[in-house]
């Protein structure tokens, strides 16, 4: 059987040599993955939980839930070959997430499908409350609405309403204007309660055993959402998760050989994505932890296990390197800052600072506790005595994720140039203002070694 899915994404910006794209595409898709359907006006890659099956605060495992959707989406039941003209053509792109915990790793509140997992207030029955319609683009930003839906955490009932919601969506769904052409706006015309009526029927009338009940209550009681950075002890006795950094979600032809070498060394060959762009390794032996924290690969270079609170959560869209959409070049810029950012302040908490390079937002800065969105700026030329136009940016503050997420719609600051010495000061600012940073102190002598960081990573949640 292939294997389950988890969660993430990949792009490779350079396509392989025409003669090899058939292998490449056999190889994913014998991986259970692929890139078929992946853009344009489908349904693109499901998110799931990161930590599935290895976390003790685990509500529902989301690998098969994904596995099963993403065949529906893309696997023709005519031929058992990916790509599925059934879902080929909807009104507008369609993004789904699943979530597994309170910490909401798979970002339901900017999906347009939001599994989010709730136990039945009278059964105890675990299942999922649905939220409907999150997404991000020029025209508008939105967060998701309640549903009112739940149904149990079971395969039928998950595609049962997937299924008619997307049915719904590609045969009512608005064509004529691509900016009002998302889920949301048919909600909005329907009205929450009709389109929710509407998804309970059809479902129901699938006659596969699907009853869609109303929404239930959420878990209730103080919860904060955890770090998937570092080391962190597993249910299963002895294992530990590691998790490791990719600088601005980029990886080089060398740093990819260079984890699928530690995944083969310490996780059984896994490998798993976050949407923070950066990865997990599952099920690492607790005896073999500090051997993979020495591991040259994870010192010294790009990778690390503990990049610090504001390197460590800065993410990035691909950028105008290699979009033709993006206003301004954001990984190596991104990486660049927050390297700058860190050597100046320490802040009390992760710092998560996403970049997009145009307002389609892919690098969802209004969920950022600071969004740097590329757009226009002016800087004064001494030579000819004007003010002249600069790649530059608006800054977004305050967006959260997790329960009770909130976006930041706009932007706090608007029309900073994106030179180094104009847009590291204006953040060192904000953060201290807004985010508790203060001055980084000047590096003393003796600082602990690996043992030091061996024992602040290797600890047991």
């Amino acid at each position: 059987a292939p294997p389950p899915r988890v969660c993430g994404e990949v792009y490779l910006p350079f396509p392989p040599h025409a003669q090899d794209a058939g292998d490449v595409t056999d190889g994913l898709h014998a991986r259970n993955q692929t890139a078929f359907q992946s853009a344009l006006d489908n349904v693109r890659n499901l998110v799931g939980s990161p930590l599935a099956g290895i976390d003790d605060q685990e509500m529902v495992d989301t690998r098969h839930l994904c596995t099963v959707l993403s065949d529906l989406i893309s696997l023709d039941p005519a031929t058992g070959t990916r790509g599925n003209p059934k879902w080929g053509n909807l009104p507008r792109k369609f993004n789904i997430a699943v979530s597994g915990s309170r910490d909401d790793f798979a970002h339901t509140h900017i999906n347009d499908i939001g599994l989010e997992p709730c136990a039945h207030s009278e059964t105890g029955e675990m299942g999922f409350n649905v939220v409907l319609g999150g997404y991000m683009s020029i025209k508008r930003v939105a967060h998701s609405v309640e549903g009112d839906m739940w149904v149990p955490a079971q395969v039928q009932p998950v595609v049962d309403v997937s299924e008619a919601i997307l049915r719904i969506f590609r045969d009512e769904g608005a064509r004529g204007d691509r900016q009002k052409a998302r889920l949301m706006w048919l909600i909005e015309e329907k009205g929450v309660e009709a389109f929710r009526d509407q998804v309970a029927a059809e479902a129901e009338a699938y006659g596969r055993g699907t009853v869609v009940q109303r929404a239930q209550p959420k878990p209730t009681g103080d919860f904060t959402r955890r770090e998937l950075l570092g080391v962190h002890a597993q249910p299963q006795p002895g294992l530990s998760r590691v998790g490791v950094h990719v600088p601005a979600g980029r990886l080089s032809v060398a740093e990819c050989r260079a984890i699928a070498d530690l995944a083969d060394a310490y996780s059984a060959g896994e490998i798993r994505a976050t949407v923070e762009q950066n990865i997990i390794l599952p099920n690492v032996a607790d005896a073999e932890v500090p051997k993979l924290l020495a591991e040259p690969a994870l010192n010294g270079g790009r990778l690390s296990v503990d990049p610090g609170n504001i390197v460590g959560h800065t993410v990035s869209c691909t950028g105008s390197q290699f979009c033709g959409l993006a206003m301004v070049e954001t990984k190596a810029n991104a990486e660049a800052v927050a390297k700058l950012l860190d050597e100046r302040l320490v802040t009390p908490r992760p710092l998560r600072i996403h970049w997009t390079g145009c307002p389609n937002s892919c690098g969802q800065v209004q969920a950022a506790d600071i969004g740097i969105m590329g757009g226009p700026a002016k800087k004064f030329d001494p030579e000819s005595g004007k003010n002249k136009a600069v790649p530059g940016c608006n800054i977004f503050l305050g967006g959260t994720i997790g329960e009770n997420a909130h976006l930041s719609l706009e932007p706090a600051v608007k029309g900073v140039p994106l030179e180094h010495d104009i847009l590291v000061p204006k953040l060192e600012e904000l953060i201290i203002e807004h985010f508790g940073g203060t001055p980084r102190p000047a590096p003393s002598a003796g600082a602990g070694g690996l043992l030091a960081k061996v024992k602040a990573l290797f600890r047991r949640d």
